[in-house]
């Protein structure tokens, strides 16, 4: 049956060459028209990870709480779901992670549900200040399509101004970008380190205290007012435009914020730290929209970059992008492309030797 159906298709194609033309020509037509059309992406769209991560926070709980009260029963509770190929778990000191990878056939929506319901049956033994915890899939789309190291000296007194308005606003903008996360990149906060033997001595309560401390600095809006046709809004804003000022604060008789705690003005503690080329740096991770072409946004991310290193306000920076998915969509897609044409070389040339006709 192969043998005649082979002979007949060879037959076919020798005395209908004008019809295999055109059939050939079509089929060529098509693909150029789907390869220039389907937008090209690193992950297939509709891919869908075989895997859970149910988590659960409970601030400043030591790692063998966590364990005991959190990662035990979770781990009991989530072993009796179904399709289940494999579960770990990770506890640190505030946080309990469990990851719960599937079988290849089961259903995730199915596998979500069941998830959920061990989760809530072990919530009931969680501690009374823990109420919530969060399950999530690994989702292809979230991954960021482009990573931008943004090196900045010393001399820059505000860097995080300085990134956020002349760096992550312009690539923000771009057509098909969802959003710009910066990492390692933090704002300056105010800190009031109390000393606690000073505020006892003095009878302060530390809860009075940092309630009246967050309740100083407020904006809020007072209705507003009609004069003749014009109307104008209020607001009342209570802000310390300086440190002194809040160091100068009254906290009780003859007793001021200096007295007792210690006001500063700097980044936040991180646990990481972000370097390129060996030297303290950010790094800029750039998320596409979900309709959007990755090689495309890649592609007009890649030019913004270029035109921001021409900035003259950002001379003093090193912006490099270090890496792009696009480039690795378009590598993928040139190696098929040489493939395909060795491919067909060598079926022309075997053709051409058998049949020894053009």
């Amino acid at each position: 049956m192969k043998r005649s159906l082979a002979t007949e298709l060879a037959r076919f194609s020798l005395t209908r060459r004008v019809s295999v033309l055109v059939m050939f020509l079509s089929i060529l037509v098509v693909g150029v028209i789907a390869t220039v059309g389907i937008p090209m992406e690193l992950f297939p769209r509709g891919y869908e990870a075989k895997s859970l991560t149910v988590s659960v926070n409970w601030p400043n709980a030591p790692t063998r709480e966590m364990m005991d009260k959190l990662t035990l029963p979770l781990e009991e509770e989530l072993s009796t779901v179904n399709g289940l190929e494999g579960l770990n778990s990770y506890t640190s000191v505030g946080s309990s992670s469990v990851f719960l990878n599937f079988k290849r056939n089961v259903d995730m929506d199915v596998a979500y549900r069941e998830t959920r319901d061990r989760a809530e049956r072990a919530r009931t033994q969680f501690p009374d200040d823990v109420d919530r915890y969060y399950i999530s899939k690994e989702d292809p789309s979230g991954i960021p399509i482009a990573f931008i190291g943004v090196r900045i000296p010393e001399s820059v007194l505000d860097p995080y101004n300085l990134i956020q308005n002349e760096l992550i606003e312009p690539l923000s903008r771009l057509d098909g970008v969802a959003a710009v996360d910066a990492q390692g990149l933090f704002e300056r906060e105010v800190y009031i380190d109390v000393d606690r033997q000073k505020a006892e001595a003095l009878g302060i309560n530390l809860y009075e205290l940092s309630q009246e401390l967050s309740n100083d600095n407020f904006t809020m809006a007072n209705g507003m007012v009609w004069d003749r046709e014009k109307k104008f809004l209020l607001r009342s804003v209570a802000s310390y435009s300086t440190l002194e000022q809040l160091r100068d604060r009254p906290v009780i008789t003859d007793v001021r914020v200096r007295d007792v705690a210690e006001v500063t003005y700097d980044e936040p503690e991180n646990d990481f730290n972000v370097r390129v080329d060996a030297a303290p740096a950010f790094a800029l991770g750039v998320k596409k929209e979900g309709s959007a072409n990755t090689v495309e946004v890649c592609r007009r991310v890649q030019l913004e970059v270029e035109r921001l290193n021409a900035n003259p306000r950002l001379k003093e920076l090193n912006v490099e992008m270090f890496f792009n998915q696009g480039e690795l969509i378009q590598s993928s897609i040139f190696n098929l492309v040489g493939a395909g044409r060795i491919g067909a070389g060598f079926a022309a040339l075997v053709l051409f030797i058998f049949l020894r006709r053009l």
